[in-house]
């Protein structure tokens, strides 16, 4: 029996988030090739529920459009800042409630180990990420956001390490 070749285009795409509140990378990718990537950005002038419910609707909206097996996400870290750590974590439970109504297995990376996938070197610096993430996927131009920079790096952890499941 022969599959059709939309199946097979679509048996190995995931989505690489980097979540945030005000900023959210996201990224599709499909083996080793970038088919999307935004910023899904909030106003800072909305209620805090309405940033949170907008960042489920637009990843609702790119998971139907994409139909990912999988979604990757840099595990949460927290730095000095508490109250921005809190709404990271919010935006997560946002991303984790949209892969779990869609039924896709959720996998997590620490910044380390996106840093050694990328570059080798667990200890690189935004710019040496930046540079392999464009050397490995042939970009001509870089993305506007870091955010979205971020997020392709945490899929192409996800290649690198679960080769199997994308």
């Amino acid at each position: 029996m022969m599959r059709s070749k939309k199946f097979i285009q679509t048996q190995n795409r995931g989505i690489g988030i980097d979540p945030g509140f005000g900023r959210c990378g996201v990224a599709i990718l499909e083996a080793n090739k970038l088919l999307f990537s935004t910023c899904l950005v909030t106003d800072s002038k909305m209620k805090h529920e309405d940033r949170l419910l907008f960042l489920g609707e637009e990843l609702g909206k790119i998971i139907k459009k994409w139909r990912p097996k999988s979604i990757a996400t840099e595990k949460l870290f927290f730095n000095v800042n508490i109250r921005t750590a809190l709404k990271v974590a919010e935006a997560r439970g946002v991303i984790l409630y949209e892969s779990a109504k869609a039924d896709l297995p959720v996998y997590e990376y620490s910044p380390q180990a996106i840093k050694i996938a990328v570059t080798g070197y667990g200890k690189a610096s935004k710019s040496q990420v930046e540079t392999m993430v464009m050397r490995l996927l042939g970009l001509k131009t870089s993305p506007m956001h870091d955010d979205e920079m971020d997020a392709i790096a945490v899929g192409i952890t996800h290649i690198a390490s679960a080769r199997g499941i994308w």
